[in-house]
Order: C-alpha cells, then structure tokens, then sequence
C-alpha cells in the first residue's frame, strides 16, 4: 500500500474515531502512524471532517421544510418528464394512471416493523462498499432510465377512452409532484392557447364567462395513460389559481353536461367542474371551494 492508497481508504474514515478499531482502517492507519507526511494529513482531514460536522449539526431545520421545498418544486418546475417519443409517452401516461391503493403505506409500516423485529446483526461495510454505494445507485437510475427508452411497446398503455375521474386523479397527481412544470408561462391566454394549437393539441372554443378576463399563468401538454391533453393555468382573484384540463372527446368515455350547466363535486381540497362541448372534454379544477368554482360559470 502506497500513500495515495492510504488516503483514498482514510478519507472514508469518520472523525468521531469510530472506525478506529474496523480492520479495513488498520493498514492505512498504520502507514499514517509512521509516515510523518500522511499523519498530518489525516489530523488536518479529520479536522476538517469535525468542523464540518458539527456545523451541519448546529442548524436548525425549519419543521416544514420538506412541504416548502416540494412546494416550491410544484409551482416552478415540471410534472412528470416531457416525452420524447410514443414509447416514453406510454410509460409515462401509464405510470402516472396507477393509483396505489388506500393502505399500502401502513402495510409497509407494518412489514418494516415486522423486519425490524426480526433482523440480525450484520457486518459493517467496509470502507470499498461505502464508496461503492453512489455508483450502484447511478447505475440503478441508468438502467431504469434504459429500460423507459426500450423499442419494446410498453403493455400498461390503455388504448381505450379514459374515464372523466381518471383523467382528474392524473392530474392531480402530476400536479403534486414535486416535478412539475409549465412548458410556457404568459398572462395573456390567447398566446397560451396559439401555442397548444401549434402542437394540435386541444383548445377551448371559448372559456367560461368567469375566465374570459383572468390572467393566465401558463399550460403544458398533459399525458394521462398515453393520451395527450391540454393543461391551461389562470390567476383568478377569488378562486385563486385554477387549471382548465382539455382532453379530446373521444379520449374520455362517459357523457357530461353542457358548458353552461356544468356538475360540480368537491373532493377533499379540490373543487372540480366538468362539461363538454362536441369535440373536447372539459375539466376546471382548483385547490378552492365549489361555491368560488361555481361564480366562473
């Protein structure tokens, strides 16, 4: 072992000292021990390594900080990724259509506890396995990222019309990824819907009463199991931010009321209305009442 070997094994070694007595160390530790050079490099690195440590520990992490960042996520950035082609658009409309079901986090829990409880004391990894972590990690994002951009059609794509309530759940969970995104951002919903058009797909004829005048925000393409749609975001005064979903006629299964007399639900925080015209299907939905849903109309 040469001094260069020595560093990269001592610069897993952790400044608390308690990889002192882990046989990986032992080798390197002792070549510090004698060589003169190397011991003062590994006291400066644990230093370092300390210093570092303790000021990470001396901040104080707001408590809602994860919600703040995935917040932030939400309103700046994108929704499930773009595709790039009809395969990436199966996969993606696919995955975003599942809907897990309502126990499956207290399952887990449950079997995490059940694991816990009966798991055995295993070996510490070595210095070569910890560093070793990052790149089976990248190479996990490289395969999953192989396998979405496979020749193979994907078999999850739903080639029949969508129920209205499928198309409403996919997008709220796009929507509550913290990778969402608007493809453009302008307050004037005219140049909003030029720019859908440009890319054939679908528009509204014309816009609820309560919209005409309202700022817009932006829109994207919406997939939802394959099927592309229209995503357009308005700034209203007193419903706040609400999204017009549009999605072609034929992609949605079941019949729905007329613009002007459109059905109204609330589930949980969202408020939706629903209409349809002879060529689109129209979904307004907002984190909002019906009451202030119900005065666009």
């Amino acid at each position: 072992m040469d001094k260069e070997q020595a560093r990269f094994i001592l610069r897993s070694f952790r400044p608390d000292g308690a990889d002192v007595n882990d046989h990986d160390f032992a080798g390197a530790l002792a070549m510090a021990m004698e060589n003169r050079e190397l011991g003062e490099w590994l006291a400066e690195e644990r230093a370092l390594d300390a210093a570092f440590a303790n000021a990470l520990a001396s901040v104080e992490l707001p408590a809602t900080l994860r919600e703040d960042i995935l917040g932030c996520l939400a309103g700046e950035r994108g929704d499930l990724p773009q595709a790039e082609d009809a395969h990436d658009a199966a996969w993606i409309g696919a995955l975003a259509s599942i809907q897990p079901p309502p126990a499956l986090r207290e399952e887990i829990l449950a079997a995490m506890n059940r694991s816990a409880s009966s798991a055995v004391q295993v070996k510490k990894p070595n210095w070569f396995q910890r560093a070793s972590i990052p790149l089976a990690a990248a190479a996990g994002v490289a395969l999953a990222f192989f396998l979405t951009r496979s020749d193979e059609k994907p078999s999850l794509a739903n080639n029949g019309p969508l129920p209205v309530e499928v198309v409403q759940a996919g997008f709220i969970r796009a929507y509550e990824s913290p990778l969402f995104s608007l493809d453009e951002t302008r307050d004037d919903h005219q140049v909003l819907m030029k720019n859908l058009k440009s890319r054939k797909l679908p528009c509204p004829g014309c816009l609820p009463p309560g919209l005409v005048n309202v700022k817009g925000v932006g829109c994207r393409e919406l997939i939802i199991d394959g099927k592309r749609g229209s995503l357009i975001c308005f700034d209203e005064r007193n419903a706040g931010v609400v999204h017009l979903i549009i999605f072609r006629r034929e992609d949605v299964s079941g019949s729905l009321p007329a613009r002007d007399r459109p059905s109204f639900a609330q589930k949980g925080t969202w408020a939706a209305a629903r209409w349809e015209d002879d060529r689109n299907v129209f979904i307004l939905i907002g984190n909002t009442d019906v009451q202030k849903l119900s005065a666009l109309f």
